[in-house]
C-alpha cells in the first residue's frame, strides 16, 4: 500500500486540515520539550519522566495537605525522641525561661528627651515585670502559666508540628489589677466553617481583604479532636475580628509566610517527615532483629514417617489415615511432655512434627551501616529545623572549640532571625494591647508635652526583647574580647548584656548595691580594682617559708634511696 496515511476522526471521516495542523504543532511542541535548555525542565531523563508535581501557590498546597502533614508531625511530636528532642531544643534556645522586656519609645516622635524616655522605659519595665511574674497569673486567661509559659506554649506550636500560634487577647472584668490577658488557641480550631471549600476571600479559616491581609478569623469552639458526650463546639465556629476598631489587637497570629499569599503557616518539620518516618523504622526493624538474635530456641525433631508406619501397619495410606495419625501424636507428645517438661533456663523449647526441620539465617545486627544511615538522617532533620546535630542529638563527643565556636555563631544567627520574627508578631501585639490599658488607666505618668500613645502607638511600642544568652565556649577568652569591644567603644554595655540574657540597667543596680555593701565593711569590690595594680600571684610556701619548688628539692635531699622522704621523728622523752 502507498499513499498518504488518513487520520479519521470520532465520526469517522478525516480530520480537517486546522485540526491537522494543530496536532503536528503540539507534537513538535512535545519533542521540544524533551530536551530542553534546563536539564531539570526536561522529561527524557529517566530520574525526571514521572516528575510532575503541578503548579500550586503557596496556600492551595498547603490547604489540601496541612491536617495530614499536622496530624503526622504531632505523631512524631508524641511517640519520637528526636521530634520531641528537636522542638524542646528550639523552645529553649529561642524562648528558654522567658523573656526580659527593654522598652525603646522613639523619644524624637514622641516629643521627649533621651533621659524623659529612659524615665518612662523605667515605669513600663516596672508594670510589665508585675505583669508578666504575677504569682495569680492574670496574664494568662487560663490561669496557669506567666507569660514565659504563654510564650513556651506558643513556640511549641511556632516551631513545631503546626508551624503557627494563635492567641485571643482578652479583657478580663474580673482581674484584679491588669485587664488583659492571653488564651494560646490550637491551630486546628481555626478552619473554615462546616468544611465548606476556600473562597475569594476566605483562605483556611482566614478571611482577607483584597491584598491578603486578615480581617478576622473563624474559629471552632472545639478541637476537631476532642470528643465527649454533650460536645456542641464541634460544629460550631465563632469569627473572632483580628483588630478593634480603634486598633486594639484581638487576635495574635505567628507564622513564617513562606511564599506570597500564604494566609496559614507550615512547619519547618514538614520537609524532613518521609526522612523521620524512614529512620524510625529502620530502628525498629534493626531492634525487632536484634531481639530476635538474642532468642535461643531448642527444638525436637521426630525422624519418623507417618507414612511408612501405616504401610507397614498394612493400613491404607490416605489424607485422613495421615490426618488421624499426626493428632494421636500430638496428642501423646503434650501428655508425655506435660508430665516430663524438659526445662533449660532462658530457652524455649519448640515440638516438630515427625519429618520435620527447622532452617534458621543468621544474619548480622545492628547492621554496620545502621549508624551512619541514621546520623545522615539526623544532621538532614536538624539542618531542616535551624540546629545542630550536636543539638538534637546532645552528642559533643566529636566537637573541639573551633568547630563549636563555628556552629555556635552560625546557629546563633538562626535563632535571632526566629526569635525576631516570633516577637514581632506574637509578642508585640500582646505588648501594645497591655500597654494601652497602662497608659488608659493612668498608670504611666508623662513628661508634659509628651504625644500621648493614642495619637502615635507605633512610636510607643518600639522594645526590645531579651531572650535566653548565647552561652560561652571558653569564657576567659569571650569575656576578654567583649572588654576589649567596650574598650574601644565597638559596643554597649547593653548590647554585651543582652547577648548573655541580661538588662544592663538590673546588673548596674545590683551591681550598685553590691559596691556599697562592700564599702560599708571596710572592703574594695573586684571590679574596682585596676588589673594592671593587681600584686602577681604569689606562690605558697610551706611553714618553713619555702615555695613548691625549693620544697621539691628540700624532699628530693631528704629522700631515702628507695625513694622514700624522710619524715622528722620526735626523740622520745
Amino acid at each position: 500500500m502507498s499513499g498518504e496515511i488518513e487520520i479519521l476522526g470520532p465520526d469517522a471521516r478525516p480530520l480537517a486540515p486546522h485540526v491537522r495542523s494543530a496536532a503536528r504543532l503540539q507534537v513538535a511542541k512535545n519533542r521540544a520539550l524533551a530536551s530542553t535548555a534546563y536539564q531539570g525542565a526536561a522529561y527524557d531523563h529517566p530520574n525526571l519522566a514521572k516528575w510532575r508535581p503541578g503548579t500550586w501557590s503557596g496556600q492551595a498546597a498547603l490547604s489540601w495537605s496541612r491536617t495530614d502533614i499536622v496530624d503526622r508531625l504531632n505523631d512524631v511530636a508524641r511517640n519520637d525522641g528526636w521530634g520531641a528532642a528537636g522542638t524542646s531544643r528550639l523552645v529553649d534556645n529561642i524562648i528558654g525561661s522567658g523573656w526580659t522586656l527593654a522598652a525603646k519609645p522613639n523619644h524624637k516622635s514622641l516629643n521627649m528627651t533621651f533621659q524623659q524616655a529612659e524615665e518612662v522605659s523605667g515605669q513600663i519595665e516596672s508594670l510589665w515585670w508585675d505583669y508578666t511574674n504575677d504569682v495569680d497569673k492574670w496574664c494568662d486567661a487560663e490561669r496557669t502559666k506567666t507569660m514565659a509559659g504563654i510564650l513556651g506554649l506558643a513556640a511549641r506550636h511556632r516551631f513545631g508540628a503546626e508551624g503557627e500560634a494563635f492567641a485571643i487577647v482578652a479583657w478580663q472584668d474580673d482581674a484584679p489589677l491588669f485587664k488583659t490577658g492571653v488564651h494560646v488557641i490550637d491551630p486546628a480550631r481555626c478552619s473554615n466553617p462546616m468544611g465548606r471549600m476556600d473562597e475569594e476571600f476566605l483562605r483556611d479559616g482566614v478571611a482577607i481583604n483584597g491584598y491578603g491581609a486578615p480581617l478576622g478569623y473563624h474559629f471552632r469552639k472545639s478541637h476537631p479532636g476532642e470528643f465527649f458526650a454533650g460536645n456542641m463546639g464541634l460544629w460550631n465556629w465563632e469569627y473572632v475580628e483580628r483588630s478593634t476598631e480603634w486598633g486594639r489587637p484581638i487576635v495574635v497570629h505567628a507564622f513564617d509566610q513562606k511564599r506570597a499569599g500564604m494566609t496559614r503557616g507550615v512547619s519547618d518539620w514538614a520537609p524532613v517527615i518521609r526522612s523521620i518516618k524512614q529512620s524510625t523504622d529502620y530502628e525498629d526493624y534493626e531492634s525487632q532483629a536484634a531481639m530476635l538474635n538474642a532468642v535461643m530456641a531448642a527444638f525436637i525433631e521426630t525422624p519418623f514417617d507417618p507414612e511408612e508406619f501405616l504401610d507397614a501397619m498394612g493400613t491404607d495410606v490416605t489424607p485422613g489415615g495421615v490426618q488421624q495419625l499426626y493428632g494421636e501424636m500430638a496428642a501423646a507428645q503434650k501428655s508425655y511432655y506435660g508430665a516430663a517438661p524438659i526445662d533449660i533456663p532462658g530457652v524455649r523449647v519448640n515440638m516438630l512434627q515427625p519429618g520435620e526441620k527447622v532452617s534458621q539465617m543468621k544474619p548480622e545486627h545492628p547492621n554496620a551501616n545502621f549508624e551512619a544511615f541514621v546520623n545522615a538522617a539526623l544532621r538532614k532533620v536538624a539542618s531542616a529545623v535551624g540546629l545542630t546535630y550536636e543539638q538534637l542529638t546532645m552528642d559533643w563527643s566529636n566537637v573541639n572549640y573551633s568547630s563549636a565556636r563555628a556552629a555556635l555563631l552560625e546557629i546563633w544567627r538562626g535563632f535571632a532571625v526566629k526569635k525576631g520574627g516570633f516577637a514581632s508578631q506574637f509578642m508585640s501585639p500582646i505588648y501594645r494591647a497591655w500597654l494601652e490599658e497602662q497608659f488608659d488607666s493612668g498608670r504611666i505618668d508623662l513628661p508634659a508635652g509628651a504625644v500621648p500613645f493614642a495619637e502615635n502607638p507605633a512610636a510607643w511600642c518600639h522594645a526590645e526583647w531579651i531572650g535566653p544568652g548565647r552561652g560561652w565556649i571558653d569564657p576567659l577568652k569571650e569575656a576578654q574580647a567583649a572588654g576589649e569591644r567596650m574598650k574601644n567603644r565597638l559596643t554597649t554595655l547593653q548590647k554585651e548584656a543582652a547577648e548573655q540574657g541580661g538588662d544592663w540597667r538590673d546588673d548596674m543596680e545590683q551591681l550598685a548595691v553590691e559596691v556599697r555593701e562592700y564599702e560599708a565593711r571596710g572592703l574594695q569590690h573586684p571590679s574596682m580594682i585596676d588589673p594592671a595594680t593587681r600584686p602577681a600571684p604569689v606562690a605558697d610556701r610551706d611553714s618553713d617559708g619555702l615555695a613548691p619548688g625549693e620544697q621539691d628539692a628540700r624532699s628530693a635531699s631528704r629522700r631515702h634511696p628507695a625513694g622514700i622522704p624522710s619524715i622528722s621523728r620526735k626523740v622520745p622523752a
